[in-house]
């Protein structure tokens, strides 16, 4: 293991950084205009001898045998981009599995090394749960390393995967600086629509069933202060969640709806508009989006879910709550906050961002690499 399993990783060198061979990653092509995480992860390895190539996993094998990669190391994220598994076909989706997993041992076979990033244990949406088990229990077993982003994570593979060797423990990074942040709250308030004495509880990100915005709305519905504005931004998954979310808006006019894609340089309105961040997630391992609040100094109202446990301290960098009935009175307490508090409550939020520095992700995925060539 890299890392010790505490909140903040201990930076210890596990091999010699003045090495002269290049690194040549192997990476899935990924669309990553709805998630920076990738372009911050490929970045912070900027000051690393290490050349980054996108590849589709899942090709015919004679573009395979003709791209003659050998000696490199595949580096592995999100399934969804080895295999189609959102598909109505089964046939597409079985043969997309055959192929992937038959590349892999080929590219293995060349020299290869494969490292995989777990972002979640299982996908959020699925017509293949079979599929998409037997998939990830084989590539626990292919990859020479695996990459989790927290304690809890690592004990949920662990759980899940039977594997423990070779798992190292990777935070996921802050994303100060990804996004613009010069918009004042006044102007972000103007923009919007919202008076400034009003107090703005935002939902951002994806809309799906998993985050809870079921909940969210139900509890939002129970608050009776006429003052608190309830900001939902991002796309739904489905015509059925939009169709609700619209019909609760049309009920309460507390609520306020941008369910479209929001572009890099708006979520700045979204963000320094808002007083709190509300991620009442159902299920969840890894959340980029709470480092996202962080990242614009706002606390957040989180249950004691899954890898947020490590995270957000309650009381400290937002409010965090055990069961889904209490969403409420933790909203509560949240809009009960004085102002000296909540300032308070920014900086902590803000400080522990800035702790999950990509330059240091970078070197210790550089340190993976390294460990994993060996």
């Amino acid at each position: 293991m890299l890392n010790s399993p505490s909140k903040i990783p201990v930076f210890a060198p596990l091999v010699s950084s003045d090495s002269q061979t290049k690194i040549r990653v192997l990476t899935p092509r990924v669309h990553t205009k709805e998630n920076k995480y990738l372009t911050c992860l490929w970045s912070s390895l900027k000051d690393y001898d290490v050349e980054i190539e996108a590849f589709q996993v899942n090709c015919f094998f004679s573009e395979l045998i003709a791209a003659r990669h050998r000696n490199k190391i595949i580096h592995l994220h999100w399934v969804r981009v080895l295999c189609y598994l959102d598909v109505g076909s089964k046939y597409k989706t079985l043969s997309s599995f055959l192929r992937t997993i038959r590349n892999l041992i080929v590219l293995k076979l060349f020299g290869n090394k494969i490292v995989w990033t777990i972002h979640n244990t299982h996908s959020h949406e699925n017509n293949f749960p079979i599929i998409e088990y037997i998939l990830r229990w084989l590539l626990s077993r292919l990859s020479n390393d695996v990459l989790v982003m927290s304690e809890y994570s690592r004990q949920e593979f662990k759980r899940m995967y039977g594997r423990t060797k070779r798992v190292h423990i990777i935070p996921h990074g802050n994303y100060i600086g990804s996004y613009p942040n010069q918009i004042s709250r006044k102007d972000a308030r103007l923009n919007l629509g919202i008076a400034l004495e009003q107090k703005v509880l935002l939902y951002f990100g994806m809309v799906r069933h998993y985050k809870g915005i079921n909940h969210l709305l139900a509890a939002f519905n129970q608050l009776k202060d006429s003052n608190v504005v309830l900001l939902i931004a991002g796309i739904p998954y489905d015509s059925d969640l939009c169709a609700e979310i619209e019909q609760a808006a049309q009920r309460d006019s507390r609520i306020r709806l941008r369910l479209q894609f929001i572009p890099d340089e708006d979520i700045q309105i979204y963000m320094n508009a808002c007083d709190w961040v509300v991620l009442p997630y159902q299920k969840i391992l890894n959340s980029g989006s709470v480092l996202l609040a962080l990242s614009f100094a706002r606390p957040v109202i989180v249950p004691q879910r899954g890898a947020i446990t490590e995270l957000i301290s309650d009381s400290e960098q937002g409010y965090c709550y055990e069961k889904d009935y209490d969403l409420l009175a933790t909203i509560n307490q949240a809009l009960n906050t004085t102002d000296k508090k909540w300032e308070q409550m920014s900086i902590q939020a803000y400080a522990l961002a800035q702790k999950y520095d990509w330059s240091k992700i970078g070197y210790q995925l550089y340190q993976v690499y390294s460990y994993c060539k060996q």
